[in-house]
């Protein structure tokens, strides 16, 4: 199993217990972390929503391919069994994090789920610590692993 989660992160600062959590899961699937921030959307978040939804666009949509999950605060809230099902029957799973701006709606209309992490606003690298935790959590669900008690 293959999962990509993509993302548009000024830094790549991220807790140390993210790394832990690609380690740990590589046991049942390939994580891989692809930054995409670049300078068209560093002006672009500088500009406007529009302008920076388009930057976004631009670097995510040649990324398209697999089972594909976008993050959305107005996505669908699921508890980590339901997360597990969308981990159990996919060989290559793409997710999706927006910039500062989210995602645009065009993106968001070729996503096969949207879900949500929260209803809050979340720093982008909590965001991403709680989405590889989920990933470990679903994983471990579907191999009936002891860490989900």
């Amino acid at each position: 199993m293959q999962i990509l989660v993509h993302c548009i992160q000024k830094s790549n600062d991220d807790f140390e217990e993210l790394k832990d959590y690609i380690k740990m899961s590589s046991k049942w699937a390939n994580i891989q972390e692809i930054n995409k921030f670049n300078a068209q959307i560093a002006k672009a978040q500088s500009l406007s929503k529009e302008q920076s939804h388009t930057a976004y666009d631009n670097a995510y949509m040649p990324c398209l391919g697999g089972f594909c999950i976008g993050l959305d605060e107005r996505g669908e809230e699921l508890d980590s069994f339901e997360f597990a099902k969308l981990l159990k029957d996919n060989q290559k799973i793409s997710f999706f994090i927006g910039g500062a701006y989210g995602l645009s709606s065009n993106f968001k209309s070729k996503m096969d789920r949207l879900v949500s992490l929260s209803r809050l606003t979340l720093a982008h690298k909590i965001a991403k610590l709680m989405l590889f935790e989920q990933i470990f959590r679903g994983l471990c669900i579907n191999t009936n692993h002891p860490y989900h008690k």
